[in-house]
């Protein structure tokens, strides 16, 4: 099961194809699942209660196990990442140091796929 993030108004639409892996870091506040059934979420330049939406998973998300995730790190893209725009990307850190991009949109409209 994936949770969603909430949504609210901003611009939309998906950034280019082209991505570079994000750098392991951490370089923003990391916060631990109170409830410790996910891994940590990572907020780098996004609010924290967004942030913390967007970066909740539980089960599986793109394919890949929750319990293969040390990390996921939620990403400003496209400053400023408020909700009258910007957007945003979700990355995991997994447990063997590599991270995937999972997800990316406009701050407003951004989900998990």
């Amino acid at each position: 099961m994936v949770v969603l993030g909430a949504g609210i108004a901003g611009c939309a639409g998906p950034l280019a194809a082209e991505r570079s892996p994000v750098p392991v870091g951490p370089l923003g506040p990391v916060v631990a699942r109170a409830d410790a059934v996910g891994p940590d979420i990572e907020c780098r330049g996004v609010a924290r209660d967004r942030c913390l939406a967007a970066g909740t998973i539980e089960g599986a998300i793109g394919g890949v196990s929750v319990m293969d995730i040390e990390r996921v790190i939620v990403s400003c893209e496209g400053a400023p990442c408020t909700a009258g725009g910007g957007a945003m990307r979700l990355d995991v850190l997994l447990r063997d140091g590599s991270t995937v991009e999972m997800a990316r949109g406009g701050y407003g409209e951004f989900r998990q796929p």
